[in-house]
């Protein structure tokens, strides 16, 4: 020890002996082999399922997504529809309003002229009325006021004749204009 003071043997030292590096080997084989029989296997499988059902789940999402747009354009082309059957309705309502109020225009200017018509009827009926009994009224006293300046009594047939035709004659000039 006097030569090296400080060179100590030590009595771990590190040795590399080949039987602990074979059991380590198989050791390290058998566990990669359960590992991977009972862990790795399976994980796998997890793994894989999860992303089959992820891919299942984004191909669900883009087909509903393709369902919306296509429902999206279904609604949009039932709203127009309904929008150009709602126009066409409004259209065959305004067109039938107006055909209704001229019907009834023409049934009240019917109804007019006919009840205008009935009135100059009867208007003239009266009149004609009217005149018949004037001519007789007056014939009536021409006769009388005849038999009065002769004194005597007259045929009161022929001269109510002769009366009327001259009130027939008198009312074919005032008829006349002026």
């Amino acid at each position: 020890m006097l030569g090296r003071p400080f060179l100590v043997e030590e009595p771990f030292a590190l040795t590399v002996d080949p039987y602990w590096i074979l059991v380590a080997i198989v050791q390290f084989a058998i566990l990669f082999w359960l590992l991977q029989r009972f862990l790795w296997r399976p994980v796998l499988t997890t793994l894989s399922e999860r992303a089959r059902r992820i891919r299942e789940g984004l191909e669900a999402a883009e087909a509903s997504r393709r369902e919306r747009e296509q429902m999206k354009a279904e609604v949009e082309r039932l709203l127009d529809e309904a929008r150009r059957e709602a126009a066409a309705i409004a259209e065959r309502a305004t067109q039938a309003a107006e055909t209704a109020a001229a019907g009834i225009r023409a049934e009240a200017k019917a109804g007019a002229d006919q009840l205008r018509e009935r009135a100059r009827a009867d208007a003239e009926q009266l009149h004609q009325q009217a005149l018949a009994q004037l001519r007789q009224e007056v014939a009536a006293m021409a006769v009388l006021a005849a038999s009065r300046v002769l004194g005597r009594e007259i045929d009161a047939r022929t001269h109510r004749k002769l009366i009327e035709r001259s009130i027939d004659e008198a009312g074919g000039m005032l008829g006349r204009p002026s």
